[in-house]
């Protein structure tokens, strides 16, 4: 079954039953990307690789994207080769479904081993960034940009966030890192001045990942002011390692769909939390 047209989709991605969980394809399959690959000038002589997939028509939104982990997702023409199975880029195909752009981010080329969060949070990281949006509100004139990261990947949205929170037009922070561990810092101790920018933080009741508790997701978002959508699933594969990675309530395993489908609603009407059903 493909998912339903732009122009039949955005009238209903507002009311609270999630579409798409029934319109369109299962997300959970790993996406055939058809995209653009960009090499962003940044710093110096330094690249910043990024992917871009499109709808037909023009965006309402711009979604970019920001892998877990060591943020090394080697994209090439094909879009990312490794991390495919996490959460924001094995589900990347939903934001063209419903008729928004995605530009996935990869490392700069002078961290293409990865990034640690001492990176992530720096001023250089920050400007990186900067450079990529302005580059993608050049190509995208009429679009709004949205920041979404899930687990290490919200540290680089929480960089910007700190630094300069109206460089987006929304930010979405998904299984935050909250819990400084191992040498690594993660967002513990993050405070935020947002002022009217749109912050939605969202975590799942049963994320096992030691450093992304939902209560201390819950925590950041009250002490910051943020919105919070809290979730429940149990999904999970098998292992200690799990609990971190993607296949699991710490990826939104199972309920990647109705998650996906609360952040639009969300970005068209960022007054209003909606609700996910327990899966």
């Amino acid at each position: 079954m493909t998912c339903l047209s732009k122009r039949l989709l955005k009238p209903l991605r507002k009311f609270a039953v999630p579409v798409c969980a029934f319109a369109c394809t299962v997300l959970t399959a790993l996406p055939a990307y058809s995209g653009e690959l960009l090499q962003v000038p940044v710093r110096e002589s330094q690249t910043q690789a990024v992917f871009i997939e499109q709808p037909a028509g023009a965006p309402s939104w711009v979604i970019v994207l920001f892998a877990g982990d060591d943020g090394v997702i080697a994209l090439d023409g094909t879009g990312p080769t490794t991390m495919k199975a996490n959460f924001v880029l094995r589900t990347a195909r939903y934001w063209t479904s419903v008729g928004d752009a995605v530009a996935i981010v990869d490392t700069p080329s002078d961290r293409s081993s990865g990034m640690n969060d001492a990176f992530r949070l720096s001023e250089a990281h920050a400007q990186d960034l900067h450079v990529i949006v302005a580059a993608l509100r050049q190509r995208f004139p009429t679009a709004k940009i949205a920041l979404v990261g899930t687990s290490r990947g919200t540290i680089s949205v929480g960089n910007v966030l700190k630094r300069e929170p109206r460089l987006a037009d929304a930010y979405v922070l998904t299984s935050p890192v909250t819990i400084g561990m191992r040498g690594e810092s993660g967002l513990s101790g993050m405070h935020w001045d947002v002022g009217a920018t749109p912050v939605l933080v969202v975590s799942n009741e049963n994320d096992g990942c030691q450093v992304s508790p939902f209560n201390a997701a819950r925590a950041l978002a009250e002490d910051n002011h943020l919105q919070f959508l809290a979730v429940s699933s149990n999904e999970r594969g098998q292992g200690r390692a799990v609990e971190c990675g993607a296949r699991s309530p710490h990826g939104f395993l199972g309920i990647e769909t109705q998650v996906l489908s609360a952040i639009s609603r969300w970005l068209d009407d960022p007054g209003s939390v909606g609700t996910v059903p327990p899966h």
